[in-house]
């Protein structure tokens, strides 16, 4: 198995690594598109491709998709797509491009096997892909993190401090715009909230989103951002299955997310009305209810957080995952 790394997420090298796969980035973000082709062609055509049998994809399945339709069998190789990006919903709701939406939908056809990341993606996938072949399977919370977040106590103490984490450039993808709009509606009646966001967001981005109480945060600790805060929310449009929000359920911080957010299926067993439509008004008529319950509720509500997020640990995850890919690799 070649992994043809885009990144590669911390997550979807581990995936990699459990299949034994050797790594490459010739058609990573590095480089541009041209090179991409460029590289995936040269080395198509040296001897040591011949070796692989499988071509793993971080969701850059469009070059080794396409070329699959050339007659030539050195490009026959079988494709699996890690699927846990924009691309599916961004094809739902037409945000891409036509002509790069034509060539992305003849590729999938070439795709024989998709790992979804979670319910949402596979949903998705049906909708576009109707014949494709799936599994599903759920991140993992790095081991160390896992720990430390697991040690931390559930809440007792309850401020109006909102936590979000994510990285750009993607802030549409991410719903940092429905966030910080959220937001300004919330500290309307709170004076005293604040909005912590963590991840890593360009200067432009920050400037955009600027406003008094919302604060980037950058990469910093996690569990202390959650000890700061009361509630989680993340807006996401079309995100897979967000690590954070996962996060910030093993660290005891309740979460609200939207529709559009895959981890929506695990906020549901905490409360089913904790995933809302990407509408302000309800956006904020739930945090809003949020905070005005009584410390035991919202205790209670920490107290299941907790218990959904142990779920996420990486041996589990993993040894799923190997079991559900494992008739897909002869």
């Amino acid at each position: 198995i070649l992994f043809l790394s885009y990144g590669p997420h911390p997550f979807h090298k581990a995936l990699a690594e459990a299949l034994n796969s050797e790594n490459t980035e010739i058609i990573s973000h590095k480089q541009n598109d041209l090179k991409k082709i460029l590289l995936y062609l040269s080395n198509v055509l040296r001897r040591k491709f011949d070796e692989y049998n499988i071509l793993l994809c971080e969701g850059n399945f469009l070059i080794p998709g396409l070329f699959k339709y050339l007659p030539l069998r050195s490009f026959k190789k079988k494709i699996i797509n890690i699927s846990a990006d924009s691309n599916l919903y961004y094809l739902k709701i037409n945000r891409i491009k036509p002509i790069k939406k034509y060539l992305m939908l003849k590729a999938l056809r070439n795709i024989d096997l998709f790992i979804c990341v979670g319910e949402m993606e596979s949903i998705l996938l049906k909708e576009i892909f109707p014949e494709a072949k799936f599994v599903v399977v759920y991140p993992f919370i790095e081991k160390e993190r896992y720990d430390k977040l697991l040690n931390l106590p559930i809440k007792k103490e309850f401020n109006h401090n909102i936590l979000f984490i994510g990285n750009g450039p993607d802030w549409y993808y991410k719903g940092l715009d429905i966030l910080v709009r959220s937001f300004i509606e919330i500290k309307k009646i709170y004076k005293d909230t604040n909005l912590y966001v963590l991840g890593s967001w360009d200067k432009k981005i920050i400037e955009k989103f600027k406003f008094e109480g919302v604060n980037f945060c950058g990469f910093d600790d996690v569990c202390k951002y959650i000890e700061k805060s009361s509630l989680y929310l993340h807006l996401g449009r079309g995100e897979a299955f967000s690590i954070s929000t996962l996060e910030a359920l093993l660290g005891g911080l309740p979460a609200i997310v939207s529709e559009w957010t895959g981890a929506k299926e695990v906020i549901r067993g905490i409360r089913e009305d904790f995933v809302v439509p990407l509408d302000l008004k309800k956006i904020v008529e739930k945090v809003l209810e949020y905070f005005s319950l009584s410390d035991r509720e919202k205790m209670d509500l920490s107290l299941k957080a907790k218990e959904m997020g142990k779920r996420f640990e990486k041996s589990i995850v993993l040894n799923d995952f190997l079991y559900k890919v494992k008739n897909y690799l002869v």
